[in-house]
């Protein structure tokens, strides 16, 4: 029997909706932060419109206007989906992942058919599209087709149907209504006999001569008793349209020249949704309409389809899902998400959290995306600053680091890898910054606005740091209006990357490590009464030059208690007295022992340690590549949690970055398949009690995760009584927040009542802080 993997979901976690998503995130769960513009594919199904994205997937329900969406988190088994169909007969949605994984999805419950994505098949096992006929989806892949059957839920088959029995790369397919089917692929077209009873031969398959043999075709229907095919162009006059009829092939001339996209039948209509609009056809292949705007704005479809009631529903590739009419009016589907799963650096303060995404390589060459993009989410929902919303964002592109105004949240500074420094306020431009207004100075000799900055921080009284590439006047400070610049010799025109600043107010920034200037680390310690005597260091993994674990730094955090933690390909080293380092006393950084079952080994000794973050309780969140998303204890001797793709949602076990929201102790994670949080049991704990609540409260007879009190003082102490005072459960907060399982002493759950937190404060003194209201 093939492996399968049931799972029921029950309506109120099936559904998630656009309307919980800004509520508290249950302790322990995760949500997603995707792109939910980007759509691939729609179909209907019943009265729910379902899209696709590459990384997700939502509906529109019809009858009550709600907005659902479905993810790894929530119940599908992957992410990069490649294509969606629906067979009406059997009520059953198939989803189909770019690694050949598939989803089922019948009556809320989804069940998983990994078979194609763990058979050994050499080459590409793309499913590039869905084709049903009965019980039977016909899965076009990058070796042949494989048949699905959708209602015992196994692999039926698998078809290759190249030369000699070879792999071709089958794009689409159909069958007409002599029972010929038609595969379209990379080098022609296949016909066979749909009834032949073994199809499994590739000697049952012809390529059809009378089409090129070497050309690729892409998109195929059967439409009005005649097989409609696109044929791949990559001149500027778009694809060409052939059409089947009476055993022959015409060319179908049409007024338009535009790559197509894809072709679809929906109730007596030909859709075709090309490059740039979307076009309908009747059965005499006449054109009714089309969809040539949203409302002004031009359209980029991937798919489209009529529903029952006569709308058409396009699956627009920046646009989102959009809802047109006949009359050519547009509605959009609009769900929160960033533009674009791209993270290249994300940063927090209060509630707000920004994503910037990149525009540089390994090499710190400058990517040719020039994205003038910023993602906003501040707890609630997602704002995305683009030339659309600020045209003055077009000043700069290629952002590489962002940080928040601790003194004014509403101001943020994003530093571009080749046009300097934007300062936004209120999410709009308001100044740029380069070397004819600041002290910042440029690259390449023949264009001085080529502005390279790698890194940006605040000190402890306020000032702006910023870390500039490639010239030996590398680091500015900006206070207030006023601008200083620093030169740094040592540098030997360098890169720089990410900046951080430790208690002492020193500078560490991350350098490209190179055979000329041997550093992965600059220090720099400013001299506020000469600037001139200002100090720095280059470190590395020399002995009393850093002792750094690896050559290549990745990343690096400053703990509660001033440690410095540095991330490499070898691992972590910690500065435990980084106050130490222009002192001439030993500052080397340390590895941590920790035990792993009868061995000793140094703390992530064989990980490539890609990014850090220090949660409210002092633990240390890592990340890596290619191994997951680790939490250690506040020392790194203990390991807390390790999630991977296999073991939790997480969408990929590449972590690029990570930054923590401190007042609700939310972790976002970014990894090169986009953005995903988790909200974790620590916050930043205060001197005194504020705004204390637990939640969820009341807790529901239902409920089984675990409860949440916030807004406690810095490892507090915790009772929790009944209503007479009787001691149901202790513990202790790990930074201001503290967890309750809902259980007492003996394991049972807390009966049906009013439950009193009580909790201590450093001085000894204990104060009623919540109540909690259980229903059981």
């Amino acid at each position: 029997m093939n492996p399968k993997r049931y799972l029921f979901i029950p309506l109120f976690v099936f559904l998630f909706s656009l309307t919980t998503f800004a509520q508290v995130t249950g302790i322990g769960q995760w949500r997603d932060h995707l792109p939910y513009s980007q759509c691939i594919a729609v179909k209907e199904v019943g009265s729910r419109i379902y899209c696709a994205t590459s990384f997700s997937l939502f509906y529109f329900d019809q009858e009550d206007n709600s907005i659902q969406r479905l993810n790894k988190i929530n119940g599908l088994s992957d992410i990069g989906i490649s294509t969606i169909n629906y067979n009406s007969a059997y009520n059953v949605l198939v989803i189909a992942y770019t690694n050949a994984n598939i989803d089922l999805i019948k009556d809320n419950t989804i069940i998983n058919i990994s078979d194609i994505k763990r058979a050994s098949i050499l080459g590409n096992k793309t499913i590039n599209d869905i084709y049903f006929i009965g019980q039977y989806a016909y899965l076009s892949c990058g070796f042949g087709i494989v048949v699905l059957d959708v209602a015992k839920e196994e692999i039926h088959d698998t078809y290759y149907i190249g030369a000699n029995g070879g792999q071709v790369n089958v794009l689409g397919l159909t069958k007409d209504d002599h029972d010929t089917l038609f595969a379209a692929t990379e080098h022609g077209i296949y016909l066979a006999y749909a009834k032949n009873p073994n199809l499994a031969n590739y000697q049952s398959w012809t390529k059809d001569p009378r089409m090129n043999g070497q050309t690729k075709y892409d998109h195929i229907a059967s439409f009005s008793g005649q097989v409609v095919v696109s044929r791949y162009n990559t001149s500027p006059k778009g694809d060409s349209l052939y059409r089947y009829s009476n055993g022959q092939w015409g060319v179908w001339v049409l007024d338009v020249s535009n790559p197509v996209q894809h072709l679809e039948t929906t109730y007596g209509k030909l859709v075709i949704a090309f490059d740039f609009f979307v076009k309908y056809y009747d059965e005499n292949f006449n054109i009714i309409n089309g969809v040539y705007s949203y409302n002004g704005a031009g359209p980029t479809p991937a798919d489209a389809v009529f529903d029952r009631n006569g709308m058409i529903w396009v699956a627009d590739r920046n646009a989102g899902l959009m809802k047109c009419d006949m009359n050519g009016y547009s509605t959009p589907v609009d769900i929160s998400g960033p533009l674009k799963s791209l993270v290249f650096a994300l940063t927090s303060y209060g509630n707000d959290v920004y994503v910037v995404p990149g525009g540089r390589d390994l090499s710190y060459v400058p990517s040719d995306t020039y994205l003038s993009e910023i993602y906003h989410f501040d707890n609630s929902s997602w704002k995305n600053l683009t030339t659309a919303t600020d045209p003055n964002l077009g000043q700069a592109s290629n952002f590489c680091t962002v940080i928040i105004d601790p003194g004014d949240t509403r101001r943020i500074y994003v530093g571009s890898w080749g046009r300097g420094l934007l300062e936004l306020y209120d999410n709009k431009v308001v100044n740029r910054y380069g070397e004819w207004n600041s002290t910042l100075r440029h690259h390449t000799a023949s264009d001085t606005s080529d502005v390279r900055i790698g890194g940006t921080a605040f000190d402890s009284e306020g000032s702006l740091w910023v870390a500039n590439s490639h010239n030996n006047n590398c680091i500015s400070r900006k206070t207030g209006n006023t601008w200083t610049g620093y030169t740094v010799p040592i540098i030997n025109s360098d890169d720089l990357g990410q900046m951080v600043i430790d208690n002492s107010d020193q500078k560490w920034v991350i350098m490209r490590i190179l055979t000329s200037v041997p550093g992965s680390l600059l220090v720099f310690k400013e001299d506020k009464t000469n600037p001139a005597n200002s100090k720095s260091i280059l470190l590395n993994s020399q002995k009393g030059s850093g002792a750094l674990p690896g050559q290549t730094v990745f990343a690096v955090a400053v703990d509660k208690n001033g440690q410095v933690w540095v991330g490499t390909e070898k691992g972590i080293g910690v500065f435990y007295n980084p106050e130490n380092i222009f002192t001439g006393q030993d500052f080397d950084a340390q590895q941590i022992l920790v035990q792993q079952g009868a061995y000793v080994q140094y703390l992530m000794e064989n990980e490539k340690v890609t990014a850090l973050a220090v949660d409210g309780a002092n633990r240390k969140w890592i990340g890596t590549e290619g191994g997951g998303l680790y939490l250690f204890s506040e020392d790194g001797t203990r390991q807390i949690y390790h999630f991977t793709t296999e073991n939790s949602p997480l969408f990929s076990d590449n972590i690029l970055g990570l930054t923590i929201n401190p007042g609700t102790g939310e972790v976002f994670v970014g990894t090169d398949r986009g953005l995903i949080s988790y909200q974790g049991t620590a916050t930043e704990g205060g001197e005194s009690f504020s705004n204390v609540y637990a939640f969820p409260n009341p807790v529901k007879e239902d409920y089984e995760g675990m409860i949440g009190i916030k807004g406690l003082v810095t490892n507090a102490e915790v009772r929790i009584t009944d209503i007479e005072g009787n001691l149901i459960y202790t513990t202790k907060a790990d930074g201001g927040m503290a967890v309750w399982d809902g259980k007492n002493f003996d394991g049972r759950k807390a009966k049906t009542g009013v439950y009193l937190v009580t909790a201590g404060n450093a001085k000894g003194s204990e104060k009623v802080v919540t109540r909690i209201l259980i229903i059981n």
